[in-house]
C-alpha cells in the first residue's frame, strides 16, 4: 500500500488555493476576451453613442485600453495553435497567469507547433529570459548591447500591439532613432518621447492644450 502524501501546512494549503483560484479566473478570462475581439469588430460602441471602442469597453468592463489588449494579444496567440491543443492550452497560459502569458503570446504566433516547448521556458525561467527569447524569435534581438534598456523597451512596446502593427511601428522607431548623429542614435525610449511631443503639437494645432501650457 503505497503512503499517504505528507498533510500540506496550512499556508501552503493557502498558496494553492490561491493558484488554483485564480487559475478559473484566468479561464473565465477567455470568455470574455472572445465577447470584447467580437465587439471591436463589429464596431457596437457605435450603437451606443461611444466615440471609440477603449471608451466603450472601459464602460462596460472596467477595464483599460492598455489592459484589454496586452489580454487579446493572449487570445490572438491561442488561435494561431492547433484547434485540437486549444482547451489543454488555455489551462497552461491560465496556470501562467496573464503577464508571463502576454510576453508568450507572440511566440506562439510564430511557432504555434511548439507551443508546448515554448509554456515550459515561461514556466522554468525568468521572466527577463523569456521576453529575450521571445524578442529573438520575432526578429527583434537587441543590436549591439544585448538586454538593453531601450531595446527592452521597444521588445515590450512591439509585444502589446496587434501584430499586423508590429512591423510599421519598429520601422518608425529605428528611422527615427537613426535620425542625426549615426554615430550617437537616439535611444528607443528618447524615440518615444519624442512621438510624444509630436503628438502633443498635433492636440495643440487642433486647439487642445494640456494644463498650464499656454
Amino acid at each position: 500500500m503505497s503512503p499517504l502524501p505528507p498533510a500540506l501546512l496550512p499556508h501552503e494549503a493557502l498558496d494553492t488555493r490561491l493558484r488554483q483560484a485564480a487559475k478559473r479566473l484566468h479561464l473565465g478570462a477567455f470568455d470574455l476576451l472572445e465577447i470584447i475581439r467580437e465587439a471591436i469588430d463589429t464596431k457596437v460602441h457605435e450603437h451606443f453613442g461611444f466615440q471609440d471602442a477603449n471608451d466603450y469597453l472601459l464602460d462596460r468592463t472596467g477595464l483599460t485600453a492598455r489592459t484589454i489588449y496586452r489580454q487579446l494579444a493572449i487570445l490572438d496567440g491561442l488561435r494561431a495553435l492547433p484547434p485540437g491543443d486549444l482547451e489543454e492550452a488555455k489551462g497552461v497560459l491560465a496556470e501562467l497567469g496573464s503577464h508571463r502569458a502576454a510576453i508568450l503570446a507572440p511566440a506562439l504566433e510564430k511557432e504555434p507547433v511548439d507551443w508546448r516547448e515554448w509554456a515550459a521556458l515561461a514556466r522554468q525561467g525568468p521572466e527577463e529570459a523569456l521576453q529575450e527569447a521571445v524578442s529573438s524569435v520575432l526578429g527583434l534581438k537587441p543590436r549591439g548591447k544585448a538586454g538593453a534598456p531601450g531595446e527592452r523597451f521597444l521588445a515590450h512596446v512591439l509585444n502589446q500591439i496587434p501584430p499586423e502593427r508590429r512591423e510599421q511601428t519598429e520601422w518608425v522607431f529605428r528611422q527615427m532613432a537613426g535620425l542625426g548623429d549615426p554615430a550617437n542614435p537616439m535611444s528607443m525610449v528618447a524615440v518615444f518621447l519624442q512621438l510624444v511631443v509630436f503628438g502633443e503639437q498635433e492636440l495643440a494645432a487642433q486647439g487642445i492644450l494640456r494644463e498650464g501650457k499656454a
